[in-house]
């Protein structure tokens, strides 16, 4: 199974693209310990108190105020993001999935997400017992819709906290 930074589904009436990324947020809780707890590398690492700064490195006015992780998530190509979103969940081992609780139970937040292209309507249910799964393991859904041919990239999310 090869996996991508995206997917493209193209299937019925469905004709969109989506990329997806894990983000773990709280106050005391160092990025480090996401990284050992997830067994992901990730993209994107702020401490609390460091400057912000912009994706290119050119600085923004104000400090990080919660220490901030974020990982990009693989995805196999064509697969829809209901099947990506059940087997991202499925295959977290049962510590990583403990540790998620954890960290959304002591003030922070962890989020998987979404950012979905298309340049018209497109439509998928996320079935209920997938939903209970991620509110089980503290993890929040985000999603992010782009349009006008599906051509704009998402905003670096850590940049405007």
């Amino acid at each position: 199974m090869r996996h991508a930074s995206e997917s493209r589904v193209q299937e019925g009436l469905n004709d969109y693209r989506f990329k997806a990324s894990l983000y773990v947020e709280h106050p005391t809780i160092a990025p480090e310990e996401a990284t050992k707890a997830l067994g992901l590398e990730p993209a994107s690492v702020r401490h609390d108190g460091q400057p912000r700064l912009r994706p290119d490195g050119s600085p923004l006015t104000g400090v990080v105020k919660r220490n901030l992780w974020a990982a990009d998530l693989g995805i196999v190509d064509g697969q829809d993001i209901p099947a990506f979103l059940l087997d991202f969940i499925e295959r977290l081992p049962a510590e990583a999935t403990r540790w998620m609780r954890m960290v959304a139970d002591k003030g922070g937040c962890v989020s998987l997400f979404l950012g979905l292209f298309a340049d018209r309507c497109c439509d998928f249910e996320i079935p209920a017992a997938i939903l209970r799964m991620f509110g089980d393991a503290g993890v929040a859904i985000r999603f992010d819709f782009y349009g006008n041919g599906g051509t704009a990239e998402p905003p670096d999310a850590m940049d405007s906290r």
